[in-house]
């Protein structure tokens, strides 16, 4: 029986996809893309090293559909926190939080989208062209606020596009600390840290 529209056939097809987008997520923040194989992603997943490469022609395009995921979901999580936030204070805030909250609930993924997408601003030699489209439209979420808070009179003006950059590159740098030097601490004190170095910045009150 199709579930919510989808066969039972689309059902364990997505499943078993998660499966192994999680294993790679985990093996590649592990070993690093060069170092891993296959096989120790499909044996974390649970499935034969033929399966894999049913889902993926390739450890890159495995590689890149993990990240992709992880980015868009991200993405959606960040982007509903905003919708409730009544106001630009509120909203920068939210910002920050689910970005933070998000990374500690998945620090195995913050490994790989730390590396890869650092090379982005400063447009690396070595930095992916297919990652562009995602770091940007995270930034034009951030940029979004900007504006309206300056319209309304909550925020200095700026440059906004600069400064959405300035401060999303603050806040992956502020996980960096949080998550790579394995703090068990809440992201809480981080989270009012970064918030307030902000807010006193470009915040009009």
């Amino acid at each position: 029986m199709a579930v919510a529209g989808k066969s039972k056939k689309d059902v364990l097809l997505e499943f078993r996809t998660t499966e192994i987008l999680d294993a790679a997520r985990h093996v590649f923040a592990e070993k690093g893309f060069n170092d891993a194989t296959i096989d120790q992603i499909a044996a974390l997943a649970g499935v034969a090293k033929g399966t894999v490469y049913l889902y993926f022609e390739s450890k890159r395009d495995l590689f890149l559909a993990a990240l992709r995921e992880g980015v868009l979901a991200l993405h959606a999580e960040v982007a509903a926190q905003l919708l409730t936030a009544p106001t630009c204070e509120a909203k920068l805030r939210a910002f920050i939080a689910a970005r933070f909250h998000y990374f500690s609930r998945n620090r195995d993924f913050f490994r790989i989208y730390y590396t890869e997408f650092s090379h982005l601003p400063t447009g690396a030699a070595n930095a992916r062209p297919e990652f562009k489209d995602l770091y940007e439209e995270q930034a034009t979420l951030l940029e979004t606020v900007l504006a309206d808070g300056i319209q309304l009179g909550q925020l200095r003006p700026c440059s906004v596009a600069r400064t959405a950059r300035l401060i999303y590159d603050l806040i992956r740098s502020a996980l960096a600390q949080h998550i790579l030097t394995d703090d068990p601490e809440s992201p809480d004190l981080p989270i009012n840290s970064v918030f307030d170095f902000v807010w006193n910045g470009i915040g009009t009150k």
